[in-house]
């Protein structure tokens, strides 16, 4: 049986993950979600938008309890879970859930959707739809030499933005999946922006997403 498919995206900092999410996208002529997760958290928490992009890809403690992150700070007080006083989980974890929830309804239909540990959460749904998870990566020198371009920084600067973000990137995929961020064993494909290009990397997905509706696997 033919399944629906979605492509997901995790991505080195500075390695271009995110432009060639954005590549693929065009050339598939399907949507393509980033930072609009963001809004859909917001939504479903009623939290600012603020408030969720200071908690986003911060791999924090769970259920240390309320008021142990403080009650009173936007930033890392506890969140009352639905209606239910008596369930409180830290603001981390309750966007964490609400951009799940988001993830779900957008695979629905085929679309690329960047970072949020998508590869994992949608790999429940595997029976009917056909995960095509790509990991997009480069060697340092190339990264920094991105990093130095795009956020105005000198080399040293650059290097440590790339080891601090990565750190972050991984800790938080971790946190949520227990498997190892960027390990060969969890992706589809892994393509090297640094050799190709983040032209030559959308199009290489592009041909295994062909490639694999050729096979009448799935469904453009």
């Amino acid at each position: 049986m033919k399944k629906g498919w979605v492509i997901t995206i995790g991505r080195e900092f500075c390695s271009g993950g995110a432009e060639v999410a954005r590549k693929v996208a065009e050339r598939l002529n399907i949507p393509y979600y980033d930072r609009d997760l963001i809004d859909h958290a917001a939504e479903r928490t009623n939290l600012s938008r603020e408030v969720v992009e200071q908690h986003e890809e911060k791999a924090k403690a769970y259920l240390r309890g309320a008021g142990m992150l403080g009650m009173g700070d936007p930033y890392g007080g506890s969140y009352i879970y639905r209606d239910d006083p008596s369930l409180v989980l830290p603001i981390h974890t309750r966007i964490y859930e609400a951009q799940c929830d988001a993830i779900r309804r957008l695979a629905e239909k085929p679309c690329v959707i960047v970072g949020r540990c998508a590869d994992y959460v949608l790999g429940e749904c595997s029976n009917v739809l056909d995960v095509i998870s790509i990991f997009v990566r480069a060697d340092m020198d190339k990264r920094v030499q991105r990093c130095m371009r795009l956020y105005l920084r000198n080399e040293a600067d650059a290097k440590k933005l790339i080891q601090k973000t990565d750190k972050i990137r991984s800790k938080y995929y971790s946190a949520h999946t227990q498997r190892d961020w960027g390990a060969i064993g969890n992706y589809t494909l892994i393509v090297d922006t640094g050799e190709f290009g983040t032209d030559g990397a959308a199009a290489l997905i592009e041909a295994a997403v062909k490639e694999l509706i050729q096979r009448d696997e799935i469904v453009l």
